[in-house]
């Protein structure tokens, strides 16, 4: 119960975090286009980590101590195909971010 609570508490702390760094990566960065700013500079990288904090915290949060178990084979040392499901999204939500922030500033004419 309590490793239940912890894992769940976790998932509520990435979700904070991908939040918070949501803010000045993300639309900061796009309020002071709107504004036409003269020059941005960006956090491409920073953004890239939005996506996949929330994924994996909306992963603990949803399936709690179990999540361990729902990703991984401990006895081959692999991710099982709900694991790697997970990556994939991650790693698409994380380079997607980044693309994402890039192509949206550069619509608004910034290089």
């Amino acid at each position: 119960m309590i490793a239940d609570v912890k894992t769940r508490l976790a998932g509520f702390g990435c979700v904070v975090a991908g939040a918070a760094i949501s803010w000045p990566t993300i639309f900061d960065r796009l309020r002071l286009a709107q504004q036409g700013v003269p020059q941005i500079n960006t956090w491409s990288l920073t953004s890239a980590l939005v996506g996949p904090l929330i994924i994996i915290g909306l992963t603990l949060m949803i399936f709690g101590a179990r999540t361990e178990a729902l990703t991984r084979d401990a006895e081959k040392k692999r991710l099982t195909l709900f694991g790697n499901a997970i990556a994939l999204a991650c790693a698409v939500a994380g380079f997607g971010g980044m693309l994402g922030m890039t192509y949206l500033l550069r619509s608004y004419g910034y290089q």
